[in-house]
């Protein structure tokens, strides 16, 4: 939408369960977010949530399907969070160098 916003911190976390720092990239965005429900859902191809759809925006329902498969074939994970303040976050965790 023209007053979504998006933000992408790259960041180096430290997970409970090691002792080394992980890199992780974040992405959040302000739009009307995912619904839980939904959020299984949205990494299988040509999904398109009931926020996206009632919006009007044009996409094809590809675009997680994608990160996803991208992620896993570098060792990575993908989850799905509500944003801080609306929206949703995208949090890719890439295994240790």
């Amino acid at each position: 939408p023209e007053q979504a916003a998006i933000a992408v911190p790259a960041s180096a976390r430290l997970e409970r369960c090691r002792a080394a720092a992980l890199p992780a990239l974040e992405i959040a965005d302000t739009g009307p977010g995912i619904a839980p429900a939904e959020r299984a859902q949205v990494f299988e191809r040509f999904f398109r949530g009931s926020a996206a759809a009632a919006s009007g925006q044009p996409g094809s329902g590809l675009g997680l399907a994608v990160v996803k498969a991208l992620a896993e074939a570098e060792g990575a994970t993908v989850a799905l969070t509500d944003a801080p303040g609306g929206g949703t976050r995208v949090t890719l965790r890439f295994p240790a160098p």
